[in-house]
């Protein structure tokens, strides 16, 4: 065995030496690395503020939306139809809120360290939180759908709106599968 082979160190990317006989380069991109972790925790934050923001936000609406639903309580349909449209108008914010949250979290398990996600939320990379994020645009898309179509008004078409909104989805349902495979 040889001086050197004894003195290198081998990283699960190749020699570590190498970085280091660059030196001023080296430095630049531990620098930059560290950098980042404080850019990625602007994003971070931003989200996770954006997301409490919004459950924050949803939650003031559902107490509004019962109190004023008891308050001028009524047996006319469209008082029930108003009522469970606002409802889906809630669950919509909370999940965008969703979102928000993973993204939040599934960038600081990607970028700064291990975070305390659910089980069922598995992000090892990129691709995992934009399969995560594309779900959950699929899901607000027939949210959206629904409170459209429980509102239905005079001059208003579902049948465009609701093939919009099918194409969105099938768009996203083939890039998932495409990738899938």
């Amino acid at each position: 065995m040889k001086n050197d082979d004894v003195n290198s160190t081998e990283g699960p990317c190749g020699s570590q030496n190498d970085s280091q006989e660059k030196g001023g380069v080296h430095s630049f991109v531990q620098s930059l690395a560290i950098g980042s972790k404080w850019f990625f925790s602007l994003a971070v934050i931003g989200t996770g503020i954006t997301s409490a923001v919004l459950f924050i936000y949803g939650f003031l609406l559902s107490l509004s939306g019962v109190y004023f639903a008891i308050a001028s309580f009524s047996f006319d349909l469209h008082a029930v139809q108003d009522f469970l449209a606002r409802s889906i108008e809630i669950i919509d914010i909370f999940l965008v809120a969703t979102v928000f949250y993973l993204i939040s979290m599934g960038l600081y398990e990607l970028f700064i360290a291990k975070a305390p996600l659910p089980g069922w939320v598995k992000i090892c990379n990129l691709d995992d939180l934009k399969t995560k994020l594309l779900g959950l645009i699929v899901i607000a898309l027939a949210v959206i759908f629904l409170g459209a179509a429980l509102t239905l008004s005079k001059g208003f078409s579902i049948l465009e709106f609701g093939a919009a909104v099918a194409v969105m989805i099938i768009s996203i349902s083939a890039y998932l599968w495409v990738k899938h495979e």
